[in-house]
């Protein structure tokens, strides 16, 4: 998966604060990158015409209240920005540190982050960017029966990973294919069986695809508001 990190207002001055930033960084992109439960070997539903751009409806800034994260999307790609805050005591400034006005500066070198102070406290922001699709890319939108399909190749193994995009009246919703359900879901639609080894790998047909759909497949996922 391409993973972008971007990092603004950031006061990484200690060691601590540096282990909290890994500790983010590395807990984003274990859950952006973890293995899918089922592939699919072929981008989903098969013969189904590739969409070269999203649409202008779907593109625009999405947010869900749970996680504090913002989904973009753009002609060709969504990405997640997730806004991290972090705050440190005035006391705790060594002596090659110094604040001016809304910034603090470190003097032997040319260093410094804007910084929020109120009281003893200094706050400052830093934004992570994770991109999630990306169809300049390998990655393959399909429209179906009203919904957007996003298949991302799986690099390991060549196999596909498939989530369901839908849009309606301002509220966007992006699941996967997560619980065991969906698991008896497919090997009922498809007339196949899970192996003991994972990933479950499936190549439906598009009247098979769309019985999963129909059947409430793609079971999990996450809620976003449009702004």
């Amino acid at each position: 998966m391409l993973f972008n990190i971007v990092l603004t207002e950031l006061k990484s001055r200690n060691m601590k604060a540096k282990i909290i930033i890994f500790n983010l960084i590395f807990c984003l992109f274990i859950t952006s990158c973890k293995e899918p439960i089922v592939s699919f070997e072929v981008p989903q539903p098969e013969n189904v015409k590739e969409q070269k751009a999203f649409p202008n409806k779907l593109i625009g800034t999405y947010y869900n209240s749970e996680n504090d994260t913002e989904l973009i999307i753009r002609e060709y790609l969504i990405f997640k920005r997730v806004l991290t805050k972090d705050t440190l005591k005035i006391s705790e400034l060594s002596t090659n540190e110094i604040i001016k006005n809304d910034t603090l500066y470190k003097i032997d070198s040319d260093e410094k982050y804007k910084v929020v102070t109120i009281n003893d406290s200094l706050f400052s922001n830093y934004v992570l960017f994770d991109t999630v699709f990306n169809l300049k890319k390998t990655d393959v939108l399909k429209k179906f029966k009203g919904y957007y399909f996003l298949n991302k190749t799986i690099k390991k193994t060549g196999f596909w990973q498939v989530q369901k995009l839908n849009l309606t009246k301002g509220v966007l919703c992006i699941n996967r294919i997560e619980t065991e359900n969906d698991i008896r879901l497919l090997e009922n639609s498809t007339n196949s069986k899970k192996d003991t080894i994972k990933p479950f790998i499936v190549k439906p047909t598009k009247k098979q695809f769309k019985e999963f759909i129909k059947k409430n497949g793609f079971s999990t996922g996450e809620i976003y508001i449009k702004q």
